[in-house]
């Protein structure tokens, strides 16, 4: 395995032992960054297809047996703090040392747990729509009456009356404990026409898009205007940064699921989607977005917003080399493998996939990929050097621990 050079560029250490505890550092003061990480989110190509490794359940757990993470947490505990935030907490500290074990390009961060906050369906009690958590454990918002003058009215609540909010008071919670030491990603989170889809159903905002623009319409200004307020008390609670949620090897911004764009024409999307994203890009600064499906046709309309930063998806259900002629380097692209969708879509095995992504992504293109498991390194490796007829540069572990 060869690995890029290490320098002052590249990360330093920023785990350390302390007898038998593993103590995070203070990124600022003691680490600085792997230069991937803002190259991909500027939407320049550095050099490489960007690459993490998701570590091992069996690594993690050594680190577990060996080490021990103490926080001090309990005067930042709050009213609605639960022993799972704890638990959760340790869990991602130990996630991001055995991730720092690993080459590649993984950008260290704290996720928000989904169960704090009712994972994107949270938001939907701002609107007055009920929000229900369900024996499986997932969250389902019950969609509005599908009257237009119902939604017209709707009576706004301050977003610190949401379920949604116990993300800010999780972050300022976990960034306290742990005397901020990792960046945030951004807790999971609608866009626009996403939370309109949540709050109207499918049926009806697909059908509304046509015979109701006008009430549509005036949903997404108080949508927009209420996710722009969500994300700026989410990025004052971390500090004023945050690293965008489906992002793996880029650090920066934030990101919504944009999932409905698959559904709509590209009409519609520049009608109902884009001018909505473009105005909250306006307001926060650059941002990225996830999408299962197919949206292909959204590339274009997507590049001529200078806060568009980079779109997480899948292939099959798009085609790669299209996607990649359509972005021309001006979008980085975050793919993932195709899942729980028809057999068609899905990959034959793991082999494939990456064969696939190492023949059609073109340099100069940035791009983003995440290995399934440890053992794909070498397999990326051998496919590297038979595709590309080169060795792949890994960036170095980050910790010498």
């Amino acid at each position: 395995m060869k690995t890029m050079s290490a320098n002052k560029q590249y990360p330093l250490p920023r785990v350390h032992i302390e007898n038998d505890r593993l103590v995070f550092v203070d990124e600022q003061s003691s680490a600085v960054a792997n230069p991937v990480w803002d190259m991909l989110w500027q939407k320049h190509w550095p050099g490489k297809i960007a690459v993490s490794c998701a570590s091992s359940a069996e690594r993690v757990a050594r680190l577990k047996n060996k080490y021990r993470i103490e926080l001090d947490d309990k005067p930042y505990r709050t009213q609605n703090w639960t022993p799972k935030w704890l638990e959760w907490l340790t869990e991602n500290l130990y996630g991001n040392a055995a991730q720092m074990q690993l080459p590649g390009d993984f950008c260290y961060a704290l996720d928000v747990p989904g169960f704090v906050h009712g994972e994107s369906q949270g938001i939907g009690d701002i609107f007055d729509a009920k929000v229900e958590l369900l024996p499986c454990g997932n969250f389902h918002i019950h969609p509005l009456p599908a009257v237009p003058e119902t939604i017209k009215n709707i009576n706004v609540l301050p977003i610190e009356k949401s379920l949604y909010y116990r993300a800010v008071e999780y972050i300022q919670y976990a960034r306290a404990a742990t005397n901020g030491v990792l960046p945030f990603h951004n807790p999971v989170m609608t866009g626009p026409i996403d939370t309109a889809n949540y709050l109207l159903g499918t049926t009806t905002l697909l059908e509304w898009l046509y015979t109701e623009p006008e009430a549509v319409h005036n949903l997404l200004d108080k949508i927009t205007d209420v996710l722009i307020q969500m994300v700026r008390a989410i990025r004052d609670a971390a500090g004023g940064y945050l690293c965008s949620h489906h992002l793996r090897c880029a650090r920066g911004g934030f990101d919504f699921c944009s999932e409905v764009r698959s559904l709509i024409s590209l009409e519609m999307y520049e009608a109902f989607e884009a001018p909505y994203l473009r105005r909250i890009g306006q307001e926060l600064g650059a941002f990225s977005a996830h999408s299962c499906g197919n949206w292909e046709k959204t590339i274009q309309s997507t590049i001529s917003d200078p806060n568009f930063r980079a779109l997480n998806g899948q292939i099959k259900e798009n085609d790669l080399a299209a996607i990649c002629r359509l972005a021309s380097g001006n979008l980085t692209l975050s793919i993932g493998r195709s899942v729980d969708v028809h057999d068609r879509f899905m990959w034959p095995d793991t082999e494939s996939y990456y064969r696939h992504i190492l023949k059609i992504v073109p340099d100069g293109q940035p791009f983003e990929l995440a290995l399934e498991k440890e053992e794909d390194i070498e397999l990326w490796d051998n496919l590297h050097r038979q595709i590309r007829g080169k060795d792949y540069q890994w960036t170095p572990p980050g910790t010498n621990f």
